[in-house]
Formats: structure tokens, sequence, C-alpha cells
């Protein structure tokens, strides 16, 4: 997929995800606009869906990809599910 249009995709929901974790990073949860994709672009269009994005500080998205995806996913996506679980009791 062109980056181009991968960023469509992204930009497209980056202000919903921001409001549904009040701007704060999943896994440390300091305030934060930078929107994290848990499972990389490069896995497919799948990866741009909302579901598989969430905010993260400078320093876990430095982190996030410091681990490599296969260390990272797993913990990342428990981490967004237990944020939205306090969140709205989902």
């Amino acid at each position: 997929m062109k980056k181009s249009l991968a960023r469509k995709y992204l930009d497209k929901d980056r202000e919903m995800i921001l409001w549904l974790f009040d701007s704060r990073c999943i896994r440390c949860g300091k305030p934060t606009n930078i929107i994290h994709e848990i499972k990389p672009i490069s896995h497919g269009k799948l990866s741009l869906h909302w579901k598989n994005r969430a905010p993260l500080c400078m320093i876990c998205h430095d982190w996030s990809h410091s681990q490599g995806t296969n260390n990272t996913i797993p913990i990342l996506e428990e981490k967004r599910k237990v944020f939205l679980v306090r969140k709205f009791g989902l």
C-alpha cells in the first residue's frame, strides 16, 4: 500500500482515537498526541483499522519500536483493552 494512501486512512480516525483514550498513552498514562499502529502497517490494510491504533507517548512509542513487533503486540493489545474497559466498562 502506498504510504500516502495509508496516511489518509490513519488521519481519518486520529481525533476519534485521541478522544477515545483521553489523549493519554495506553502504556504509562502520560498525555500524548502520537498514534501508534499496534500491528504495523506492513501487516496490511487491517492494521489501519481504528481498533488497531492507540496513543503512545514518545518514550513508549520509542520503546515499542525498539522491542520488536512480536514482543509488543500482545502487551499493547492488552493495555488498550484494559484502558477501554476501565473507561467504558466494556
